[in-house]
């Protein structure tokens, strides 16, 4: 742990690739975190600090998927904000103590933790069969909800990355390449600056 005024790296991590068990079934590539993704932060440097599920605390364990249409609502968004609030007090204490960068990195293709491509389906409604889908630059409704908390507490927006997960064609190898390469040039931007 840093001493007390000393600079750290921070990575706000999406509950599910701590803990693929909070994922709707059949979406769990793991049976519990996405390791590639803690060794990677851990090699960089990051405090972790886990968010948490949004639609696990909302909807339950036994729900099943949904775009980013279905998370649009009043009550969700409340909900989103009222655990942004949780987020943000935590990140208030590590950025005090000095957080030299800080990074988000959620799950593409959900309609609620996605990044940088969100799922949507305008269609979508009753029973979850066939339910055609596309992917759209975006942000799902938790990261869109934090993202806004943060800032009107002062905090600094983080740099966003999107495990692609949910995504069609998705590998580990290919998505934790990228990865490295977005925490890398984190880096070296943070050099050129000092």
């Amino acid at each position: 742990m840093p001493e007390t005024g000393s600079r750290t790296r921070v990575a706000l991590l999406s509950h599910c690739l701590a803990n693929q068990n909070a994922k709707v079934d059949e979406y769990a590539l793991c049976p519990g975190v996405v390791s590639p993704v803690v060794a990677i932060l851990k090699e960089f440097g990051y405090a972790i600090q886990q968010m948490p599920c949004p639609e696990m605390a909302f909807l339950g364990v036994n729900r099943w998927w949904q775009v980013k249409e279905q998370y649009d609502t009043p009550g969700f968004r409340r909900h989103c904000r009222n655990l942004a609030f949780s987020v943000a007090e935590l990140l208030e204490a590590r950025v005090a103590r000095g957080c030299e960068d800080l990074v988000l990195v959620g799950v593409d293709g959900s309609g609620s933790s996605a990044v940088t491509f969100t799922g949507i389906g305008p269609a979508w409604g009753g029973r979850p069969e066939d339910m055609s889908w596309e992917v759209v630059p975006g942000k799902g409704v938790w990261i869109e909800e934090l993202e806004q908390v943060l800032a009107e507490r002062g905090l600094p927006v983080p740099r966003g990355f999107g495990v692609a997960m949910e995504l069609p064609g998705f590998t580990m190898e290919k998505a934790m390449a990228e990865f490295r390469g977005f925490l890398a040039a984190g880096r070296a931007g943070l050099d050129a600056q000092q």
